[in-house]
């Protein structure tokens, strides 16, 4: 009798064992599931990407400043509703600021680009296509920044802007080719990218 309550002590620890490795791999399922492809990403980067490229021709000066930052927030919204991320306004001000004022020529760029075109004619024309290339590829940048860190599990709190800035530098300069090629009505080659290479950079 106490052999049969052993065998059947043991069969129920099998089981509990069994139960738990099932709930594992469902947390697990469930955790790659809700992991967005990049597909979904580079989809709602384009969309911010071309809204930022719009923002340029905005004829008023410092308008379009405001523009292209309320454009770069909505980005950041959208990524973090992709990956279940808590989303803080206030916080991702900071780090936009921190980000494009870390490289001078990002930060002071739009700006001129922006008064520029208070001068007649060539002012606005000039401006218009400096500040779409630029406020395009920052855009582009940011979205590429957000998207690895939050890929990582990283969240709004734990943001490494250190780190991140070397990062946005690279994708700046490659988000100024994909930008003259969406302007140009040409597929970029940056959604040619995998995911393993974007994890690697």
């Amino acid at each position: 009798m106490v052999k049969q309550s052993t065998e059947t002590k043991t069969e129920t620890e099998d089981q509990n064992v069994h139960n738990l490795n099932i709930d594992a791999d469902e947390t697990t399922e469930e955790q790659t599931s809700s992991m967005p492809s990049s597909c979904e990403i580079d989809a709602i980067i384009r969309k911010r990407v071309y809204a930022a490229i719009g923002v340029g021709f905005v004829p008023v000066p410092l308008v379009d400043l405001a523009a292209l930052t309320a454009v770069q927030l909505e980005l950041i919204h959208a990524l973090s509703q992709a990956y279940g991320v808590e989303f803080k306004k206030e916080r991702v001000k900071s780090i936009l600021s921190s980000l494009g004022g870390g490289v001078l020529s990002v930060a002071a760029a739009p700006l001129f680009a922006s008064l520029f075109k208070s001068l007649p004619v060539i002012g606005t024309t000039t401006g218009a296509a400096t500040l779409s290339i630029i406020g395009g590829a920052s855009t582009y940048a940011m979205g590429k920044v957000f998207d690895r860190h939050f890929r990582k599990g990283g969240n709004l709190m734990n943001f490494d802007m250190q780190d991140a800035k070397v990062y946005f530098k690279t994708k700046l300069e490659e988000g100024k080719g994909v930008v003259a090629k969406m302007r140009s009505g040409k597929k970029d080659d940056a959604d040619q990218a995998t995911p393993e290479a974007e994890a690697t950079a």
